[in-house]
């Protein structure tokens, strides 16, 4: 009897250890499965999908690293070099928590076009910046003064498949044209290419840049230039083809000796985040930051001038994150 009784005390004993441990074990897959009670936690490093060191977005991202650092004390920020499609595609995997990219490239993303073989989710919107502007630039003396005048013309259409070539293939399939039409093209950046239209190598250049230009400054100052417009039927259809197409004035004396409007389009700078990665809470805090510090980042670069929350709201592109969306509505931008 002592021996069953025994036997019956050990099975007890062991019964409830074991419960202890399978209880153990199942609080600690909740803490793992829901960190922070269920929410995204902060990141202890935030990464940042920019551009190569001396462009506008990888500037602009420092300054913001300066200001975040101010916002989450707890966390460090690192920039990383890209460009408007490797950006997406870096938010997209989960490799970056922030990103710049193009108006015009943010559908293609969303909707898995062209360079993106398959739609990318989970991202979201924060903030539109400033227009990117596409510049058709020609010497003043050059007889070019439509895009159709382009035919037998040697054109540098920036880095290969930099968001301004990929605009100027849409702009010469609208007109009827490809680069067969054209006398040759020469892959080079914007410095490269002024230097070679000063010197005659090359007819014209093309990019998708913000305005004004420094280089183009510097030449329309020195040599002359003319900046070539886009038809009013291609915009259009421009736009159509993809949201991210929005029309653009360049105002007369944007440029030195510009003395009337170019009609043309742009692609807004835009600032996503990736929506498993930060929590609707950080992405309302980082807003909330973008859009305080508005005169730092003029300070930076005019292309900013016009920066403010309406105007994010009525140039936006994509969807908005909540995040976000609670901020806008917070100082009356978003209904």
């Amino acid at each position: 009897m002592k021996r069953v009784l025994m036997l019956f005390l050990i099975l007890v004993t062991l019964s409830t250890l074991l419960i202890g441990c399978s209880s153990d074990k199942s609080k600690n897959t909740q803490s793992n499965e829901k960190p922070n009670g269920g929410k995204i936690p902060t990141p202890t490093e935030f990464t940042i999908g920019s551009a190569t060191v001396g462009g506008f977005w990888y500037t602009l991202s420092g300054a913001m690293a300066e200001e975040m650092k101010k916002v989450f004390p707890n966390s460090s920020t690192t920039i990383v070099e890209g460009g408007s499609v490797s950006n997406l595609l870096g938010l997209g995997q989960g490799v970056y928590h922030i990103g710049f990219s193009n108006g015009q490239t943010v559908p293609e993303a969303l909707n898995g076009e062209n360079a993106f073989k398959k739609p990318i989710t989970n991202v979201s919107t924060i903030a539109t910046l400033y227009p990117k502007v596409f510049h058709i630039v020609v010497r003043e003396d050059s007889d070019i003064h439509t895009i159709e005048d382009l035919k037998g013309k040697k054109v540098s259409p920036g880095i290969k498949g930099y968001s301004g070539e990929l605009a100027f293939l849409d702009i010469l399939e609208l007109a009827d044209m490809s680069y067969d039409d054209l006398g040759g093209i020469e892959y080079v950046g914007t410095s490269e290419g002024a230097d070679l239209l000063r010197d005659g190598h090359i007819d014209a250049i093309v990019g998708m840049i913000s305005a004004p230009v420094s280089t183009f400054q510097e030449l329309d100052s020195t040599l002359g230039l003319r900046f070539i417009p886009i038809s009013d039927e291609i915009i259009k259809k421009l736009h159509e083809k993809n949201e991210g197409y929005l029309d653009y004035t360049m105002e007369p004396g944007t440029y030195p000796n510009q003395k009337e409007e170019v009609k043309t389009v742009a692609g807004y700078t835009v600032l996503l985040v990736n929506n498993d990665l930060m929590s609707e809470e950080d992405v309302y805090k980082l807003t909330k930051m973008v859009f305080e510090n508005r005169d730092k980042w003029n300070t930076i670069s005019t292309v900013m001038k016009d920066f403010n929350a309406e105007y994010s709201i009525k140039n936006n592109v994509g969807k908005l994150h909540p995040g976000a969306e609670r901020y806008y509505k917070e100082v009356g931008a978003l209904k």
